[in-house]
């Protein structure tokens, strides 16, 4: 599996690679190009009446760099860690009683949808450690390696409907 994933970085490694730079200008190259940042939670509770009731809370931040740009194609590739926590008050759902470190690398593009409105795209892979805080766990501790795609819209609805006045 190392063997594969050090030649598809090689097969990458031979596009041109643009450190930073806006294309068609002479610019310094800037290294690395990014320090982004993310961070979601939730808190949910589930009304008395319904058979699994309770609290959960759940919430994730991850640090990123951002450390160059595939020329032409605008791929950044990113490496990252996080940290990541879920308790509920169901203590048999251990599942939902867990905290843990991540880390990983990933390729990452947005893209424009006009007005004030754009998508991202990642693909990528991640280390997770879990702790399981729940005596009713399987095993106390999760360790794995996890392949992933994940997208994400965001934008703002008036500034795209107030886009021509």
């Amino acid at each position: 599996m190392l063997r594969s994933f050090l030649t598809w970085l090689l097969v990458l490694g031979s596009f041109s690679l643009c450190f930073g730079e806006e294309s068609g200008e002479e610019s310094k190259a800037k290294f690395p190009i990014g320090y982004p940042w993310s961070s979601w939670g939730d808190i949910t509770e589930t009304p008395v009446g319904h058979q699994e009731t309770g609290f959960k809370i759940d919430g994730y931040a991850e640090q990123g760099v951002d450390w160059f740009k595939l020329d032409k194609m605008d791929w950044i590739f990113n490496t990252f860690i996080g940290i990541r926590g879920t308790g509920s008050s169901r203590k048999s759902d251990y599942w939902n009683n867990r905290v843990g470190p991540w880390a990983g690398l990933k390729f990452k593009k947005t893209f424009d949808l006009g007005g004030d409105n754009s998508a991202t795209l990642s693909l990528g892979t991640r280390w997770e450690y879990y702790r399981y805080l729940s005596s009713a766990a399987p095993v106390r501790n999760d360790n794995r390696v996890t392949f992933f795609l994940e997208w994400g819209f965001d934008g703002d609805w008036k500034k795209k409907n107030n886009k021509g006045q």
